[in-house]
C-alpha cells in the first residue's frame, strides 16, 4: 500500500506540473463560459454536462490520459520507471488513480464555474433539486468516461505515444455524434454518455442493462490489456 502511495504521489506531481492539463481546464472552462445561459438552470446547467457527455469527455478525458500514459514513452522515461523496485500493475493504477483525482476536480471546478456564471448573469429559476440532479449527473457522466478511457491507456502503450490515441478519442468522438441518435446508439460505448444524459429526465439509468455493460466490457478490455501490456513492456 506504502508503495501505491509513493507512486501515485509521484505520477500526480508528473501530472500536476504538465501543461496540457492547465492547458485542458483553461480550454474546458472558456467552453463552459461562452456556452453558458439559457431559459432556466436546468438547461444553463444541462448544456454544461452535454459538454462532458459528448466533447469534454471524449476529447479532454482522452488526452489527459493519452497524455500520461504516452509521456513515458516520447520523454524516453519508460525504462527508468520500468526498472525501479515496484510492480508493473502499481505504476498503472497510480497512474489510473491521479487521472481520476483530476478528472473529478476539472468536473467539480466546471460546475462550480457553471453556478457562478449563472448566477452571474441571472439565469432564472435556481432551484437545489436541479443543482442537485444536474450535479449527480455530472458525476456519472464522469465516471461513464473514465471506464470509456481504459482502451485510450492501451493504446498509448502499444503505439508508445500519445498521437494514436488523441486521434482515437477524436474518432470516438465523431462516431458518437453521427451514429449515436440511430439504432446503433445505444451499443456504441461512445455514443452512451450522451444517450443517458439526453434520456434521463425519466429515470436515473434510463438506458437498458446491455448499454451499462458495455461500457464495463470496454473498461475491463483496456484496464486489463494496459496492465497486461505493461507486465511484458521491457519484452517488446
Amino acid at each position: 500500500m506504502r508503495l501505491l502511495g509513493n507512486a501515485v504521489y509521484v505520477e500526480n506531481r508528473k501530472l500536476s506540473r504538465s501543461p496540457v492539463l492547465w492547458g485542458m481546464l483553461v480550454f474546458l472552462l472558456f467552453v463552459t463560459g461562452i456556452r453558458s445561459g439559457g431559459a432556466d438552470w436546468n438547461e444553463h446547467l444541462g448544456s454544461m454536462t452535454f459538454l462532458f457527455a459528448s466533447v469534454f469527455g471524449l476529447m479532454g478525458f482522452g488526452t489527459i490520459t493519452a497524455w500520461t500514459f504516452g509521456r513515458e514513452y516520447t520523454d524516453r522515461t519508460v525504462k527508468d520507471l520500468l526498472a525501479l523496485p515496484v510492480s508493473r500493475t502499481t505504476l498503472v493504477i497510480a497512474k489510473a488513480v491521479v487521472i481520476a483525482f483530476w478528472w473529478l476536480v476539472a468536473a467539480l471546478t466546471i460546475f462550480a464555474f457553471s453556478l457562478l456564471i449563472g448566477l452571474f448573469i441571472g439565469v432564472p429559476g435556481f432551484s437545489w433539486p436541479i443543482i442537485a440532479h444536474q450535479f449527480v449527473e455530472l458525476l456519472l457522466i464522469a465516471v461513464f468516461h473514465l471506464l470509456l478511457c481504459s482502451p485510450i491507456a492501451l493504446l498509448a502503450s502499444i503505439s508508445r505515444g500519445y498521437l494514436v490515441p488523441i486521434a482515437y478519442a477524436f474518432t470516438t468522438l465523431m462516431v458518437a455524434l453521427t451514429a449515436g441518435p440511430t439504432a446503433l446508439g445505444p451499443y456504441l460505448p461512445w455514443s452512451i454518455p450522451a444517450l443517458h444524459l439526453s434520456m434521463s429526465g425519466l429515470t436515473l439509468f434510463p438506458l437498458g442493462t446491455a448499454s451499462y455493460v458495455i461500457l464495463i466490457l470496454v473498461f475491463e478490455l483496456g484496464a486489463f490489456g494496459t496492465i497486461s501490456w505493461w507486465k511484458r513492456a521491457d519484452q517488446r
